[in-house]
């Protein structure tokens, strides 16, 4: 037995490698941290599965709860902002999750240990998927299998496809990764072969992809790529037009496409609904450069292997001027169409996380790079060198973000650099401020309140806990979208002694004197030594149900009650809401 074991190549035990890396990894970063409940439906994760709480929990799809961010109300019913396509994908590992909550006695929510270790397996399986097909295409393309080996082990280790996969496995990203993936594999293999059953495979990738993340419609213009001249790629669209077989693919497509409207017509009664009314794209201001190389998210900051990956597209161009155009073209115009997003940076998470669904593609494009590189073997083991460092950097990126040592949103130059690559625990939460980018608007927003704390010498916080705050009795409009903006000059009278003194929103229906919405954040962007002043400009989006009459104050909660001064506190307050219905 041991003999038949040893007859097989190493790089035929990757995947069980990956697989056992990859569950230590997990452990360390998520399961063995006692402060946090490890919860991979969160967030946006929360609204992709509520199609299976609602149908298969809750027993109402026609009036679904979850994230009121997510979940938009109409007369005849709600519906989701995000698709079924991950449902669907999750349906075979939800029920055995249901099967096994049952038997063990475990609470059948959809939330509980058995449905968590589910979402964690199966986005497991769909990373260790898509890199099986990545492995068969750059078999196709001649690479040479330690190339391909290596590739493989940079593309999960070292960026952020290993956080979406074992952090925030109930994401999209890591399943969108796979059939991309396997899209680029048969893709490949139908201009190589042109057979029919490759077509009808690419038909159903294709649907699958766009029910998961309609945005990622860029696929279509992969199999650009795999010409190698302008005159086979037309000989090749001529003959599929002439094929009964691409459209039986294009229907397969559509009808896998129209679960979507299904849902949607038995929710409110539309076949179409626009998801994101209250978003949008500045066109003609696309962030291109802040999304690719900025601290807050920045491609090539936070995933410096994909700057590498495409350093190869050098020798696609020495391999092939088509072909290198056509990638050219792909990536400038993915560039362009994320940049152009009015939240270019996603939001919060680790990266620019629409970005991971194509890791493939540069990992095909790095591919190239080493492949080219393995003959000057002093070159190719630098390079290698270089890579495993950043496959280094990727993984502490990873355990800050799980740690809260960076920050999910609101980055910038200086805290970057006050935690980078640091793990000590004493750095968790030390970091603050906020500075969302404003929301969508297709109009210039004016202020619609503004406020100053009255102060007349610099107020010292010496053994108060409160003291500094600005009051709207009566807000006096409608909304469900704000940016609040506040000015604050802040002197500290001995090193860090505002550390843990926070900044604090809170908005209170006043007749019923309940609490609607609170929000709060570390008044300091980083621990400061400095003594002299300094002011800091800090905005925050607020999602919540503002009423006229209702209650609204910011002020400033000095937790520890020392000593520091504020000179300055100014609010103001941007009405950003929109109707939905």
């Amino acid at each position: 037995m041991f003999r038949s074991i040893l007859k097989y190549s190493p790089s035929q035990y990757l995947y069980l490698l990956f697989f056992a890396l990859a569950i230590m990894i997990s452990f360390i970063f998520k399961w063995r941290y006692a402060n946090f409940e490890v919860d991979f439906m969160g967030g946006d994760a929360k609204d992709y599965y509520s199609y299976l709480i609602s149908i298969f929990i809750q027993h109402d799809l026609i009036n679904q709860t979850d994230t009121s961010w997510f979940i938009l109300k109409t007369a005849e019913g709600t519906y989701n902002v995000h698709t079924v396509g991950l449902s669907i994908l999750l349906l075979p590992f939800f029920s055995l999750a249901y099967l096994t909550a049952f038997l063990i006695s475990a609470p059948l929510n959809g939330y509980s240990l058995p449905f968590q270790i589910s979402i964690g397996l199966v986005a497991l399986v769909y990373a260790i998927i898509g890199l099986n097909f990545l492995k068969k295409l750059l078999n196709l393309q001649n690479t040479n299998k330690k190339v391909i080996n290596l590739i493989l082990f940079l593309v999960f280790f070292g960026t952020n496809l290993i956080h979406y996969t074992l952090s925030e496995a109930g994401m999209s990203h890591v399943y969108s990764f796979a059939l991309i993936s396997a899209f680029m594999y048969f893709s490949y293999r139908l201009v190589l072969i042109q057979s029919n059953k490759y077509l009808i495979y690419s038909g159903i990738l294709l649907g699958l992809i766009l029910l998961v993340r309609p945005n990622n419609f860029f696929v279509l213009f992969f199999p650009f790529i795999w010409f190698k001249n302008w005159s086979s790629c037309l000989i090749f669209f001529k003959t599929l037009i002439r094929n009964k077989y691409f459209y039986l693919s294009l229907i397969i497509a559509l009808g896998i496409l129209s679960f979507q409207s299904l849902i949607w017509f038995l929710q409110s009664g539309s076949l179409i609904q626009n998801t994101y009314k209250a978003d949008g794209f500045y066109w003609l201001n696309p962030q291109i450069f802040k999304m690719l190389f900025g601290f807050e998210s920045g491609l090539f900051i936070y995933t410096p292997i994909c700057f590498l990956f495409l350093l190869g597209l050098f020798f696609l161009y020495k391999e092939s001027l088509f072909s290198f155009i056509a990638a050219l073209v792909l990536l400038s115009s993915m560039f362009y169409f994320f940049a152009s997003y009015w939240a270019y940076t996603y939001f919060d998470g680790l990266g620019i996380r629409v970005l991971v669904d194509y890791y493939a593609l540069f990992a095909m494009i790095g591919a190239k790079l080493f492949n080219h590189l393995l003959s000057q073997k002093l070159t190719f083991y630098s390079i290698t060198s270089i890579s495993l460092f950043l496959v280094f950097v990727n993984l502490i990126y990873c355990y800050q973000e799980n740690r809260s040592i960076i920050l999910r949103s609101g980055m910038n130059f200086k805290k970057w650099k006050y935690v980078f690559l640091k793990t000590d625990a004493s750095y968790q939460n030390c970091l603050g401020g906020i500075n969302d980018i404003k929301p969508f608007s297709k109009e210039k927003t004016s202020i619609i309140l503004a406020d100053s704390a009255t102060i007349i010498t610099p107020f010292n916080f010496a053994n108060k806990d409160f003291g500094m705050s600005v009051f709207f009795d009566s807000i006096g409009f409608n909304s469900n979208r704000i940016q609040l903006k506040i000015n604050i000059i802040r002197k500290e009278l001995f090193a860090n002694s505002s550390k843990d003194a926070l900044i604090c929103f809170s908005l209170d229906d006043s007749k019923s004197h309940q609490n609607k919405d609170y929000f709060q954040c570390k008044l300091n962007e980083i621990p400061s030594s400095n003594l002299k002043e300094e002011e800091y400009n800090y905005s925050a989006n607020i999602n919540a149900d503002f009423k006229t009459s209702d209650h609204l104050s910011i002020f400033i909660w000095n937790i520890n009650k020392q000593a520091f001064y504020i000179s300055k506190f100014n609010i103001k307050i941007y009405n950003y809401n929109y109707q939905i219905n």
